[in-house]
């Protein structure tokens, strides 16, 4: 039950990770060069970009929750079940993935978000499994210095468009959580985002009580129009707020790590709950420091 806020001017990037991985969480560096094939596919992928970000491994294969690369563009993947449709075939003359590749691909590839639109008709991504043999449904953030965006895999096909809330968790479709938003707010469900943030600077309503994704969604988008010019500081007490503890009615969906990514400064802070340990560093000096082979943080 993912969060995520972006802070535009600040060119901040939060998220809580509570996606449930069958290997552990790590902060994780991959060079500009590296090369790697999606999960099923035949063809090599080398990566152009550096990326530094929250991953995990097996079989020596990155999966990678969310990260930003050495061009200051940024991507986090959270869980679109019921919602999710992907084909199931490769459409001919495009490159297969599945939704556990996209993040490599599209951070590892592109400098842009318009980079990114521009090439999504070359990608068909399908259901099938990963390296782990499991079968995971995601829609993605991405944030670079324009502003913040989405990708749902609606319709069996894949399109860019902004968040102009800047605001993200799972399951339902955005638009389906403006609708739910404008009904917290007294709004018709069509109220435009303009309508929308000036009720969210004027309401007097405190925020919903629960961990859902809607109640999640609501919650962020509160926090976020009313402290539109926090400090990392400030973002991390709020994904404080949302984290779900490790208790046994949260056995498995429970907060594996917070992360504060400085898009800037091209700089990650990786708050581990396992070990209770901030892991915070540079992708700039990981490049001078590993030009040629990835590196795990543990």
């Amino acid at each position: 039950m993912c969060t995520v806020v972006t802070l535009a001017a600040q060119q901040l990037f939060g998220r809580t990770m509570d996606f449930p991985p069958r290997t552990p969480w790590h902060l994780t560096y991959v060079p500009q060069d590296y090369s790697w094939r999606a999960a099923g596919m035949t063809d090599e992928i080398r990566n152009r970009h550096a990326i530094l970000g929250g991953m995990r491994v097996v079989n020596d294969h990155y999966l990678v929750g969310d990260g930003l690369n050495d061009a200051g563009l940024a991507c986090a993947e959270l869980f679109f079940p019921v919602a999710a449709t992907y084909p199931d075939t490769v459409r001919p003359g495009t490159l297969g993935l599945t939704p556990q590749d996209f993040i490599m691909w599209a951070l590892g590839r592109h400098s842009s978000v318009a980079e990114v639109a521009a090439e999504l008709k070359q990608i068909t991504v399908i259901d099938a499994r990963w390296y782990d043999q499991q079968r995971y449904p995601f829609h993605w953030l991405l944030m670079d210095q324009t502003g913040t965006y989405i990708i749902e895999p609606l319709g069996d096909r894949l399109q860019v468009r902004a968040n102009p809330l800047a605001v993200f968790t799972n399951t339902p479709a955005l638009d389906d959580q403006l609708e739910r938003l404008a009904r917290f707010l007294h709004l018709p469900e069509t109220a435009t985002v303009a309508t929308l943030t000036q009720a969210i600077g004027t309401t007097d309503q405190a925020a919903p009580h629960g961990g859902n994704s809607v109640q999640r969604f609501i919650q962020a988008a509160l926090w976020r129009w009313h402290h539109s010019q926090a400090t990392s500081d400030e973002l991390l007490a709020f994904l404080k707020s949302v984290t779900v503890p490790q208790v046994p009615e949260h056995a498995h969906n429970y907060t594996h790590y917070r992360m504060i990514m400085d898009l800037k400064g091209r700089h990650y802070n990786f708050y581990d709950l396992h070990s209770h340990q901030l892991v915070s560093q540079s992708l700039p000096e990981l490049m001078r420091q590993f030009p040629h082979s990835a590196y795990r943080f543990e």
